[in-house]
């Protein structure tokens, strides 16, 4: 296991992609997905990148923003090592604010970490096989996951005051589990969830495509009620605080995500898929950080003697496999010059056609 006592969020996420470089994998099947990762692992800074295919239900899959990539390049900063299981010897336990005591059981498995997160974001970014060309490698798949996060709320007998006010009364950072949701009965509770991405890996890209997802546990709420996100400007880069609890948008930066009890039993990410103006509030040279907000919150609503909450899993010390992330699709500013730890012409041929015939990489020469 490793120790990640008191090291900073840049020394953490080296570390731990330290570690995940040294797996070896080639073809798994995971969900729906035959995946097979193409050459080595390969730690860059702050994170690990590899190339690797994937077919769903026995047909190929295509990448990049036209579907065209059948090889993609997939990168995952801060990446995560533990998994859940329920005979894990990690151990959390934390307190809800109703005084409940829950329990989250873990265990470190670098490969199986590999294998989950590659196949989650696969599933997210996939495209079918109609506009594949064979051999074809390149765009690149970004996935970050928080390097802080998490809720801070307030509580007041007068509606008006909570939602306006500027300083929470609370303040959970990095909980196993945090929400953002209202309950309208005196004293009124809003709660607000926040998180933190080092997206400085985008410098000099052009973004196709961002998706944001929470693996969303509980869910509850009455008709046409949702979940929101929108920008949120923190006082700090390396700390959440109760003056925080204000500093959030109200403009909707993708589409909503219903309150609803279907898509928690199994529990499952859900995704919010950004909008250009979304996108266009991605960092690529700093931190990227958004807020999370209820229907509710975010328009002034009181209904009164209504609770309205989702609950997610926030950031674990070590990082999870059912953490929030961020998962971008942009096309690299450079070419690629070779499949991690094999050069282009060590790669014989990809799916019976010869790699020699492969005119360009990434759209270049």
């Amino acid at each position: 296991m490793l120790d990640l006592t008191n090291k900073t969020a840049k020394q953490k996420a080296q570390r731990k992609s330290k570690e995940l470089a040294k797996v070896k994998i080639g073809k798994f099947t995971k969900g729906d997905f035959d995946v097979e990762i193409v050459g080595d692992i390969k730690e860059i800074d702050g994170g690990i990148e590899l190339f690797a295919n994937a077919s769903k239900n026995g047909k190929q899959c295509g990448f990049g923003k036209d579907g065209s990539i059948e090889i993609e390049r997939f990168r995952f900063f801060n990446p995560p090592v533990l998994v859940d299981d329920i005979n894990g010897d990690i151990i959390t336990e934390w307190t809800r604010p109703n005084g409940k005591i829950e329990q989250r059981k873990l265990r470190y498995d670098s490969e199986e970490t590999i294998k989950q997160i590659l196949q989650q974001t696969i599933s997210e970014v996939a495209k079918d096989n109609n506009n594949i060309v064979k051999g074809k490698i390149g765009n690149t798949t970004s996935t970050f996951y928080p390097s802080l996060d998490g809720g801070i709320f307030n509580s007041n007998a007068s509606w008006a005051t909570v939602r306006s006010e500027q300083t929470g009364t609370t303040l959970y950072e990095s909980p196993a589990t945090a929400k953002a949701g209202v309950k309208d009965t005196s004293p009124y509770t809003i709660n607000r969830l926040y998180h933190y991405f080092d997206t400085s890996a985008l410098s000099g890209e052009s973004l196709t495509s961002a998706i944001f997802s929470g693996y969303c546990t509980v869910s509850n709420g009455t008709a046409n009620h949702y979940v929101s996100l929108v920008e949120f400007t923190p006082s700090s880069d390396t700390a959440l605080a109760l003056a925080d609890y204000g500093s959030v948008g109200t403009t909707k930066l993708a589409n909503d995500i219903a309150l609803t009890t279907s898509y928690t039993n199994p529990n499952e990410y859900q995704a919010f898929t950004l909008t250009s103006g979304g996108r266009d509030l991605i960092d690529k040279t700093g931190k990227t950080t958004f807020s999370i907000r209820e229907r509710s919150d975010l328009i002034d609503e009181n209904l009164g003697n209504v609770d309205r909450y989702w609950y997610i899993k926030m950031a674990a010390t070590a990082g999870t496999v059912t953490d929030p992330k961020l998962v971008v699709v942009h096309e690299a500013g450079s070419s690629i010059k070779s499949i991690n730890g094999l050069a282009k012409a060590s790669i014989k041929s990809r799916n019976g056609l010869a790699i020699g015939s492969i005119k360009s990489i990434n759209g270049l020469s």
